[in-house]
């Protein structure tokens, strides 16, 4: 394979501020930047920030390895995507409209019901008065809609009539100051999967969170302190322990999940299966987090699910890329 010049363009975490979470720390760049080389091309780095354009544009890579969340704006996760499409420079990862559906946990969930994937009744409050859907379900669970790493997110967000609803809505909405997804709480087990390739999809092999390993008062809700503060590896089981027909099953709507949102090269999608066996997908991730610092013990599920399916972190790096690579035909 001829040697590319790829540059890694991402949001470098300078602080454990709840709005720089989904920035890649240093040793998450430094690793992915070895994986770079490790397949057998030339690194650089770009920050994607507002000067990111006309970095881009002089230096011309062959390649660009995407992990840019962006800096502000309801499509942040959007805009490097679409300098590099303005510029005709290659990109991993999906692309502009992919990036914006999936940002949107609202219109991610519309994309998905149309394609007949299953994913928990919902309404989107931009206002705290609106009217309250009467099919929507208690218990519910509040989010923030265009946010991730469970920003927002925390026990008391599951509220179980309408006045604390009522009550939650309006803390958030003065809070993060965009709309609120009152979601159908789904109470049962939760996985993560992550999805590798194109065209020949490979499954990852699931992860389940451990609800049983966190304290009581997390209960099963996967908020931003259990996430963050009460994180540790040990409440993760991977590969998930599931009856083969319930890993086809979930591997399935995985795979689905990721064309209905035309997802490219890599990505993963969180679900939960309920005391019937029946499973719904909460939203997917095109940028999944990477990090892998196993003395810090911050772990990212991805990496996780790619050391499970035999690769270290460079191999990963490296069959994400040859993902991007293979369908450019570069």
């Amino acid at each position: 394979m001829k040697k590319l010049m790829v540059a890694l363009v991402c949001n470098t975490r300078r602080a454990d501020s709840e709005f720089e979470v989904e920035y890649d720390p240093p040793d998450t760049i430094e690793k992915i930047m070895r994986g770079i080389k490790y397949a057998g091309h030339d690194p650089f780095f770009v920050e994607a920030d507002e000067d990111s354009y006309e970095k881009l544009k002089k230096q011309r890579p062959d390649i660009v390895f995407s992990r840019a969340e962006g800096i502000r704006g309801e499509s942040r996760e959007s805009h490097i995507p679409a300098f590099l499409e303005m510029l005709g420079i290659p990109y991993v990862g999906s692309n502009v409209l992919t990036t914006a559906i999936a940002l949107d946990k609202a219109m991610t969930k519309v994309v998905l019901s149309f394609h007949g994937v299953n994913t928990p009744r919902f309404q989107l409050f931009e206002k705290k008065d609106a009217p309250l859907d009467p099919s929507l379900p208690f218990p519910t669970i509040l989010k923030p809609n265009r946010e991730g790493s469970s920003m927002g997110i925390d026990t008391d967000n599951v509220v179980y009539d309408e006045r604390s609803l009522r009550r939650k809505l309006t803390q958030m909405l003065t809070k993060y100051k965009e709309p609120i997804l009152a979601e159908e709480f789904i109470e049962g087990r939760e996985f993560s999967v992550g999805l590798l390739g194109n065209e020949n999809l490979r499954v990852l092999p699931i992860l389940e969170i451990d609800f049983s390993k966190f304290p009581k008062e997390v209960g099963t809700v996967y908020g931003q302190r259990a996430k963050t503060v009460l994180d540790s590896s040990a409440n993760y089981v991977c590969p998930a322990l599931v009856l083969e027909e319930e890993r086809e099953r979930i591997g399935e709507m995985a795979r689905r999940s990721f064309f209905a949102l035309g997802c490219r090269d890599f990505a993963r999608v969180d679900m939960r299966m309920n005391s019937s066996g029946e499973i719904f997908v909460l939203e997917i991730n095109p940028l999944p987090g990477l990090d892998y610092n196993t003395e810090e013990d911050e772990l990212s599920f991805y990496p996780i699910m790619a050391k499970a399916a035999g690769m270290d972190y460079s191999e990963m790096i490296k069959q994400i890329l040859d993902a991007a690579i293979e369908r450019y035909n570069l």
